[in-house]
């Protein structure tokens, strides 16, 4: 493991949210199966392979009655993430610089464990230790999040991860061999006269790879070991260790009629949830899962309640799809079709409350209204309703939370003073974190500019105190000036003066404003 460490320390492997970890969203998944998972709120939260801590400290930050864990073999990354601790002035949060397998079998249960990014790149015995702890720890109605690279859609990537491997054999740096690894890819997208079977699917991740950031290509193509398996041989194992099968993540890959109705009759001949998904996985050539354990002994029912799972607080980050009647688009571009205009209502009235979670009992006259229904509604139109938004639960456009109403966000000051971002993203600011995390563990990618700004929010300045303070260190750094372009200095203050602006309206947006 020596030198895939020394790799790891070199290029870090970025930390940051990832919304399918969070302990509510796996709580919401577990109750849609009729598991009863401990409180999000008050959870005991254990990440392995952590990194720096991008995925935990928000939660620790966000949740503040949790109790987190973060298991890092990395000294460098683990004492980042111990000194951002420190700035956060957090208490509920520990990173430790450890090997997973010296974690002990034995010792107090975790509610949730998370291991993103790790399984399939570690040696077997750790993957088996990580089940272990899994099946050993687990909280009853506990939930554990595994991901790893799976049969057979992975073959694809492993042929480039093979190309790659070959081209940087002789170098013996971490830097070096992604600067090699990058000469292949441009020289990979040479164009052909005649291009063989493959070659578009070749073409199209090349293109993704050119833009993608230095830590996913080296460490999805170039570490020492990247093994996919089997989900059923994965079960298999996990079964072996006490767990179940709960769930995935990305829930629409559960429901087979997203592959069309001629896959949906050949897949329902298999009547065990395990083999339906191998099978599954055969046809979408899936790569890649994120996989929902829980122990044996929970029951668990198949049986999906809408009732129940609409009584819980909802929210949703979208907004009309200008260029798409019916649709909306959340912050990431994806686009959802709504067909009811009372679902269409109902989108628009979470939307004004958003961060904050609303009940589908406490907005439904308001959703009647803002979609041009005439109330009393009927009960057939709004069964029919909840059909709708479990369609935009299962394709992530919707989510259920169990935590509150209210969005966890910044804490009160006194009226009168500057605009304050949250402690949280003022301290990610000042250490250059790009991606900063919302209350609803979702990331704000800002360019160094708007980093600078978020850095010097801290409630004490007024906009026109902060605009000046950027265009004087424009004056001396040249990452600033290089952002601001040039031009006369009136134009320039215009620009950072609206830059702010836009910036205040973003994190207000989301949450990430102290409220005087």
């Amino acid at each position: 493991m020596t030198d895939t460490l020394a790799g790891y320390d070199d290029i870090p492997y970025e930390s940051f949210p990832i919304a399918e970890t969070h302990p509510d969203r796996l709580a919401v998944i577990g109750r849609l199966f009729g598991l009863q998972p401990p409180s999000p709120a008050q959870a005991r939260i254990l990440e392995l392979g952590c990194a720096a801590g991008g995925n935990l400290i928000p939660m620790a930050w966000h949740l503040p009655e949790t109790r987190c864990l973060g298991v890092e073999l990395s000294w460098l990354q683990a004492e980042q993430g111990t000194q951002r601790i420190r700035d956060l002035g957090l208490a509920n949060i520990e990173i430790r610089h450890q090997d997973i397998l010296d974690l002990p079998l034995d010792g107090e249960p975790f509610d949730y464990i998370v291991a993103h990014g790790v399984f399939s790149w570690v040696p077997e015995a750790v993957q088996n230790h990580i089940l272990a702890l899994c099946g050993a720890r687990l909280a009853p109605g506990g939930i554990a999040y595994i991901s790893y690279n799976t049969l057979p859609g992975s073959r694809q990537r492993a042929m480039l991860r093979d190309m790659l491997l070959h081209h940087v054999r002789d170098f013996p740096s971490a830097r070096q061999r992604l600067t090699a690894a990058r000469e292949l890819l441009a020289f990979l997208a040479t164009p052909l006269e005649h291009a063989p079977p493959g070659h578009d699917w070749l073409q199209g991740e090349l293109r993704y790879l050119r833009n993608a950031r230095d830590s996913y290509l080296y460490h999805e193509y170039l570490e020492e070991r990247n093994e996919p398996l089997l989900f059923s041989d994965f079960a298999a194992r996990a079964g072996r260790h006490g767990l179940q099968y709960l769930a995935e993540s990305q829930l629409h890959t559960l429901f087979t009629s997203t592959l069309g109705p001629d896959a949906e009759s050949a897949l329902a001949r298999f009547n065990d949830l395990l083999n339906e998904e191998q099978y599954a996985d055969f046809l979408r050539l899936r790569p890649f899962r994120q996989t929902l354990l829980c122990r044996a002994d929970d029951r668990l029912t198949r049986e999906i309640d809408l009732d129940a799972l609409f009584a819980l607080p909802l929210y949703a980050n979208l907004l009309p799809d200008s260029e798409q009647p019916n649709s909306f688009r959340n912050a990431q571009g994806q686009t959802f079709h709504v067909t009811m205009p009372l679902a269409r209502g109902f989108l628009a009235a979470l939307a004004e409350i958003f961060p904050a979670a609303g009940t589908l009992e406490d907005l439904l006259s308001k959703a009647a209204r803002l979609g041009g229904i005439a109330e009393p509604l009927e009960r057939a139109g709004i069964g029919r309703l909840k059909e709708e938004l479990f369609a935009l639960f299962v394709s992530g456009g919707l989510q259920p939370t169990l935590c509150s109403r209210e969005v966890p966000g910044p804490a009160a000051r006194p009226a009168g003073e500057g605009p304050a971002a949250s402690g949280l993203a003022r301290v990610l600011a000042r250490h250059g974190e790009s991606l900063l995390p919302t209350p609803r563990h979702q990331t704000l990618m800002l360019d160094v500019l708007s980093l600078r700004m978020v850095s010097l929010l801290d409630g004490h300045q007024s906009p026109a105190a902060i605009a000046r303070n950027i265009e004087t260190a424009a004056a001396r750094e040249p990452t600033l000036a290089r952002a601001l372009g040039t031009g006369h200095p009136q134009r320039q203050r215009r620009r950072i003066e609206t830059l702010l602006e836009q910036l205040l309206a973003l994190l207000d947006r989301h949450g990430l404003l102290e409220k005087p």
